[in-house]
């Protein structure tokens, strides 16, 4: 069960503790579109820019052929303009992180926020086992400001709470500008983006061990340099931080306060939850009816979606009213997502389809919640927040449009219009995978204009001071809006 009074650092703070150690590139889930193993002393060796540029078009010409709308955000134009400043400024001859540095800047510019930072094996391998990470975990970026969550150095000059201001020579408020280009999405999921990959973003920029630090303590200005932390060190360090904050494993709970108001905490829509999902509602929801409870709390701050199926689960337990969670969809068909389908034994009903075609779905009929003995009829509010992406972003929009509960919180960093169903693809030179989408979701209310994220009824932020107070004032407002009804 979670603990209230560090729910919402664990919310920032527990990425950041899983990237002392551990690292998934997408080279680790199925085998991308397009693979090849890389020549005999490619990891050594530097790629020649005229290759990069062929990757660029490669990429560009995969990603024309299989997205509904690549260029929603920035016009081809100004694409092909982009790609020709970044090869410009590079030098004859790249390295693998300038060569992703790139490549990711181009997938930025598409703004999407499901197509994130893309390497290549050779990045990924010299990241985990040979970089001397930056020794402090980050709580945010605040007015070009880096906000340290814990001082892992050996020095431990920095209490939590403190603003790194300059590293190395470079101000955070650059740093973060430079890295946001390589992620797409909302401003929020860019920032919390670079936080969580941050130590990675440094090291392949170049900026390095030992660190030189400016930063403020209470307001009083401090410099000093210290060394990072090796990969040795990382899982040792990240061991005592989570058995210290207690860091939950549960993917779904529920609590009660002491006002007698049911909390459940929904941090994942992983398709192979269906079952346990939907017996954890069950018996949540009987015990709600048990106990007679005053109201209902379902916190998604935590939740990157998966399977949107859990959240229509969830409805018929809070509501009895039609919905949608999207209300169309558009496919782009390829010949590369079919190659990728049949490659990965992925069931395709598009394979018999014409390459190039745009299907174009709209929704007919809303769904109508099956008949639920359990289902609550009392106050119900759901948080949300940053955190709140993918799936569950689709549940928060068809909770909002169809006013089935009431959102609290902050603005999700997701819009809901937004691209899905993503496969990789390999780039022939520089061997870095790739990502791209073939569908969009179009928003429950009808909407294709509306690129802004799913907006709180009742919006509440917690500030710096509440989380060094250990305070939820989101959790508090809902608690209050249940009590009171305003």
């Amino acid at each position: 069960m979670r603990i209230f009074s560090l729910r919402a650092l664990l919310f920032r703070l527990i990425p950041a503790i899983l990237c002392l150690v551990l690292f998934v590139g997408v080279q680790a889930q199925r085998k991308p579109l397009y693979y090849t193993e890389a020549p005999l002393g490619f990891a050594s060796s530097k790629i020649a820019k005229s290759l990069l540029k062929e990757d660029m078009l490669f990429w560009q010409k995969v990603l024309e052929e299989s997205h509904v709308n690549p260029y929603h955000a920035i016009s081809k134009e100004a694409m092909d303009k982009l790609q020709g400043n970044l090869l410009s400024a590079l030098p004859d001859s790249v390295t693998h992180f300038q060569a992703c540095m790139a490549i990711s800047q181009l997938i930025g510019a598409l703004d999407e926020g499901h197509l994130g930072f893309a390497t290549n094996q050779v990045s990924d391998s010299l990241y985990a086992y040979h970089c001397v990470r930056f020794p402090f975990l980050p709580y945010d970026f605040e007015e070009g400001q880096l906000i340290v969550q814990r001082d892992l150095s050996n020095e431990n000059k920095l209490p939590p709470f403190s603003r790194i201001t300059e590293i190395n020579g470079i101000p955070v408020q650059q740093l973060y500008e430079r890295y946001a280009k390589l992620y797409g999405g909302l401003e929020p999921w860019r920032k919390l983006q670079v936080k969580n990959n941050i130590r990675k973003l440094l090291y392949m920029d170049g900026i390095q061990s030992p660190f030189r630090i400016k930063a403020l303590v209470d307001n009083t200005p401090v410099e000093f340099s210290t060394e990072g932390y090796t990969f040795r060190q990382a899982d040792s360090m990240s061991k005592i931080i989570v058995a210290e904050l207690s860091v939950p494993t549960q993917l779904f709970s529920i609590r009660f306060t002491g006002d007698n108001i049911a909390l459940i905490e929904f941090n994942n829509m992983n398709t192979k939850l269906r079952d346990s999902f939907a017996l954890f509602l069950r018996n949540a929801f009987r015990e709600i009816r048990g106990r007679k409870a005053a109201g209902v709390i379902i916190d998604i701050r935590k939740n990157g979606g998966g399977d949107s199926g859990l959240g229509d689960t969830l409805i018929s337990y809070i509501s009895d009213k039609a919905y949608c969670s999207a209300s169309g969809v558009k496919v782009r068909i390829s010949s590369h997502s079919k190659l990728y389908a049949k490659m990965n034994g992925l069931p395709d009903g598009f394979k018999k389809w014409k390459n190039g075609t745009l299907y174009e779905y709209k929704t007919k009929e809303l769904i109508k919640p099956r008949p639920n003995d359990l289902r609550y009829t009392g106050k119900v509010s759901v948080l949300i927040g940053a955190g709140t992406f993918s799936s569950a972003n689709m549940l928060a929009n068809a909770l909002k449009d169809f006013k089935l509960a009431t959102l609290i919180g902050e603005s999700t960093a997701e819009s809901g219009n937004d691209s899905g169903e993503i496969f990789s693809f390999m780039l022939p030179n520089t061997h870095i995978v790739a990502t791209t989408a073939t569908k969009i979701f179009l928003r429950a209310n009808g909407d294709e204009k509306d690129f802004t994220g799913i907006k709180p009824d009742i919006e509440t932020t917690n500030s710096l001071s509440d989380i060094q107070h250990k305070r939820d004032r989101v959790l508090e407002r809902a608690i209050e809006w249940i009590k009171t009804g305003s």
